[in-house]
């Protein structure tokens, strides 16, 4: 009911926090603020539903005010950088010291670097799973435990690019489901609605965050991008093909790009979406974290029972796992693109965290900024949410997990259909 007044009020450029008719909308200054009331004003008279004029005014944390039965003042609310995270007992390890060695000894898995100095020393019991970055290496005892354990180990570049991972035998595939799965990648009445629904999915997300990131000095940039991309979502249900689909997601990408490169703090501004090699600090991090998410579809697909090489939407290559893309790309906007955007504006990811490589001719992330994006994504992942599927409350990577879940039910019975997930 409420969808239009909060695109009327963000389009206008004033971020806004709404528990069904209950809004609190930001201002940076109290003038800003009357406009901001004066825009909330018109656009509820337009639904035939005007603000309680003795529930509605301007305030400041200054001054104090109560919000949904909460007090708001100068020292509340406190740092929320942990809230809504939900700490598991087993965690993923990230290795990407160079030169590292790791291996279990005694039940605990110990990490030491290139000179043999003890860096790390914990439970074994406590791992998840493992990521190693470039030249990491790995025991034969702690490969042979990590298998028998289920303990996925992922193997990506130094630079962040995906290369494989190795999964237990128990998660083995079977002849059954592949031919199942085969049978829905060839098959376009089944292949094609997945295929449309996740980039429906994807790009609404993205213009979720454009607007999310709207404010009262960007809305032509915004209000533009979303526009343009809201023509280009009408246009999917004329698709027929997964290569017109892919033509809209590329399209429908440029767009969402170029804005968020424009929006980006002083120093990270980027002209559009790079990558092999990124051209600059914002793309090289945007890079490194798609392939880290990318190794969490792989697992979830593994777990699921279905092969990550055989894509719905993505083409089949032998180089890559398609079906782990079309897992993933919901989770781009929703996950990565999010965290960077918000490093970025916080001043934790900044221009030194960046090195040009002349090899390349291209950006890499130094090693301080891999860490900040390392902290950020699996804050993100761990952060609880519900209502983005019907009946599921836990962390985003429990999401990512259900969707891999949904995804085999949509193979294995026709009659099962397919949604992404909610994020407003």
């Amino acid at each position: 009911m409420l969808a239009g007044f909060d695109a009327r009020v963000t389009g206008a450029g004033f971020p806004l926090v709404r528990y069904s008719d209950d809004m609190v909308v930001l201002a940076a200054s109290r003038d800003e603020a009357q406009e901001g009331l004066r825009v909330m004003s018109e656009a509820a008279g337009e639904l035939g539903m005007p603000l309680g004029a003795d529930k509605s005014g301007v305030m400041s944390f200054e001054e104090g005010f109560c919000f949904l039965g909460e007090d708001f003042g100068p020292r509340y609310p406190p740092t929320l950088a942990g809230q809504r995270v939900t700490e598991p007992a087993r965690k993923v390890l990230y290795l990407g010291m160079q030169g590292a060695h790791a291996h279990l000894e005694a039940g605990r898995l110990i990490v030491q670097s290139a000179q043999d100095a003890e860096v790390l020393d914990i439970p074994s019991g406590t791992v998840e799973r493992i990521v190693c970055f470039g030249a990491v290496g790995i025991s034969a005892g702690l490969r042979s435990w990590a298998l028998a354990s289920e303990v996925e180990l992922v193997f990506l570049s130094r630079r962040g690019t995906y290369l494989g991972q190795a999964w237990s035998a128990t998660a083995g595939r079977r002849i059954g489901r592949l031919r199942a799965q085969l049978a829905v990648a060839d098959n376009p009445a089944r292949a094609l609605p997945f295929a449309r629904t996740v980039v429906d999915a994807k790009v609404r997300k993205q213009m979720v965050l454009l607007q999310r990131l709207a404010r009262r000095d960007n809305t032509e940039i915004i209000t533009s991008a979303v526009g343009q991309i809201s023509e280009l979502l009408a246009m999917l249900p004329e698709c027929g093909t997964r290569e017109e689909l892919m033509g809209i997601e590329g399209a429908a990408a440029r767009e969402y790009f170029a804005a968020l490169g424009q929006i980006m703090p002083d120093g990270l501004r980027f002209a559009g979406r790079s990558r092999q090699p990124p051209g600059d600090l914002i793309n090289a991090a945007l890079s490194y974290g798609y392939a880290i998410i990318l190794s969490e579809a792989v697992s979830a697909l593994c777990a699921a029972g279905l092969d990550p090489a055989i894509g719905l939407l993505h083409a089949e290559q032998d180089n890559r796992p398609s079906l782990a893309l079309d897992l993933m790309e919901e989770f781009r906007p929703l996950v990565v693109d999010q965290i960077v955007v918000a490093a970025a504006r916080r001043g934790e990811l900044r221009s030194e965290h960046g090195r040009r490589d002349e090899a390349l001719h291209g950006v890499l992330l130094t090693k301080a900024g891999r860490e900040v994006l390392v902290g950020e994504y699996e804050r993100r992942m761990l952060q609880h949410t519900k209502g983005a599927l019907p009946g599921l409350s836990g962390s985003m990577r429990r999401h990512l997990y259900r969707q891999a879940e949904r995804l085999a039910a949509y193979v294995y019975d026709p009659l099962a259909a397919w949604t992404g997930l909610s994020w407003r």
